[in-house]
Formats: C-alpha cells, sequence, structure tokens
C-alpha cells in the first residue's frame, strides 16, 4: 500500500496522466548517461529520440531499453525497436510502456528516415499513444507524429532539431487535454577520435526549458564511459557501454536532486549486416 501510495504522489507532482511526458523522454542507456543529450546521435535510439538518426543505420537490427525511475517497478518505462535499412532509407517500428495495471502510458511508432545528401539526414515517426487507466476509467487515445532533422556542419560537429506532437493534438476525452510540443534543438562534436561532447536545449511548450551536457571517452576500442548533467530538475548522470560487432550493451544511472536513483540498461542486436 505504502507503494501505490509513493507512486500515486509521483504522478500528481508530475502530472503524468495529462501531460504524456514519459512517453518521450530519451531512450538508450547511452543518451541518459549523456545527460539525456540525444537529438544530435546517430545511433539506433534515434528511433525513439530524433528519427533522424537511424537514417545513417546499416544493419537490420533490434533492441531493448528498460529504465527503473526512482527504484520503483510501478514506474517501469519499457521500450523496444526493431530497425531495417535499405536503398531507399531505413524502416523501423516501435512500442513503449510506462507504469503499472492501475494507470500506463503506451505508444506505438513507425518510422521512416532517409539521407538526402552525406551532411543531410531527416526522419518521420508517426505514433499512436494509449492512455489506460484502473478498471473504473476509461482509456484515451490519440494519433501524433514526430518529426527530426539532422546536419553535419563539418565531419566532426553534428546540428540536430527534433519535435513531437508539432500540431498540438488532443486526447479523445470529456476535457479534450492537449499532449505537450516538444522540442529539442543541440550539438555533438567528436573532439578527438575517442572524445565527444554534446549539448542540448529541450522546451516543453507547457512548461519551461532544461539544458542538457554531456561527455563521452572511449577507454579502450569497444569500451565507452560517459557523464551528464542536466537542468530543470538537476540531474547528475554517468555510465558506461561496451559495443562488440554484433551487439552493443549499455548501462547507466542517474540522481534526480529530490526523488533519487534510476537505473537503465540497454541492449542491441545487429542480426544483419545491410
Amino acid at each position: 500500500m505504502k507503494r501505490v501510495l509513493i507512486t500515486l504522489g509521483i504522478f500528481v507532482l508530475f502530472e503524468i496522466p495529462v501531460k504524456a511526458w514519459n512517453l518521450i523522454s530519451p531512450v538508450g542507456s547511452r543518451s541518459v548517461a549523456l545527460g539525456s543529450c540525444s537529438v544530435a546521435f546517430s545511433d539506433f535510439w534515434g528511433i525513439f529520440n530524433n528519427p533522424a538518426g537511424i537514417a545513417t543505420w546499416k544493419d537490420i537490427s533490434a533492441g531493448i531499453y528498460y529504465e527503473n525511475r526512482f527504484l520503483l517497478k510501478e514506474l517501469g518505462y519499457k521500450n523496444a525497436a526493431f530497425l531495417f535499412p535499405d536503398n531507399w532509407g531505413v524502416l523501423g517500428i516501435s512500442v513503449s510502456q510506462f507504469g503499472y495495471k492501475h494507470y500506463n502510458e503506451n505508444k506505438i511508432g513507425f518510422t521512416y528516415a532517409r539521407s538526402f545528401a552525406p551532411y543531410f539526414r531527416i526522419g518521420l515517426q508517426l505514433d499512436y499513444l494509449l492512455f489506460k487507466f484502473s478498471e473504473d476509467y476509461s482509456k484515451r487515445q490519440c494519433v501524433t507524429f514526430e518529426l527530426g532533422v539532422q546536419s553535419n556542419v563539418t565531419e566532426d560537429l553534428c546540428f540536430g532539431l527534433y519535435l513531437f506532437n508539432p500540431v498540438h493534438v488532443k486526447i479523445k476525452s470529456i476535457n479534450n487535454e492537449h499532449i505537450p510540443i516538444i522540442m529539442r534543438i543541440g550539438t555533438s562534436y567528436q573532439i578527438t577520435k575517442d572524445f565527444l561532447a554534446t549539448y542540448e536545449i529541450e522546451y516543453h511548450f507547457e512548461r519551461d526549458f532544461k539544458l542538457c551536457f554531456g561527455l563521452e571517452y572511449k577507454i579502450v576500442k569497444l569500451f565507452f564511459i560517459r557523464t551528464g548533467i542536466q537542468t530543470n530538475p538537476g540531474v547528475l548522470s554517468f555510465g558506461i557501454g561496451y559495443n562488440y560487432k554484433w551487439f552493443c550493451v549499455d548501462i547507466s544511472s542517474k540522481i534526480h536532486q529530490t526523488l533519487g536513483t534510476s537505473i537503465q540498461s540497454s541492449l542491441i542486436f545487429r542480426i544483419k549486416k545491410g
């Protein structure tokens, strides 16, 4: 009973039921470790963070990600995705769920991304959102989309822009609540072949903006260490990663200034070379 009351208190604190905030949190332990920076990365988890980021992905791949938020199973954040690249671009499908049986948020996404020039990429994702409450309450659902672009200013400097729900759709319910508009803009800079820095601004059109900053260092050929910070709220993060030929595993943790620690893990399998 105590855990349920704590969970409900967190729901109230963050206005989760009407803001769909959790379904658009950055996915992938690498991004979390880097202060939640994600918009300027060309990697597998771009299917959740910036659809343009998967445009250069070469392998048929599948990935899973799980976050134990504030060490409460009721606040579990689960994600899975599949990417299929071809000559005409990259197709992807993703599923996400946050919450537990008495309240959960669900998203299914269908993504297409393509490189139009060596230094320009664009991606589009169509989303179906479903919000499920306890049996005494009705379900809520809606459809929206995400749009992302990336451009390499130089070989080592990448710029990214991401928009979630730019048309500000409403949830189909009596009160017609709005799904929030989220914009992220940022850069990643490969300072040396082993050292990367990234910076990002996220603007929530119904709240405020936050700043994110992260550093990644490759210790040896396949092993990485990462750290990052973000504001509003203040969060410190860190993590490690191991990238082998056919799989990649990352583990991270972040510490919220008020609510405590969250643990994340992600795994990518490269099924077939493109």
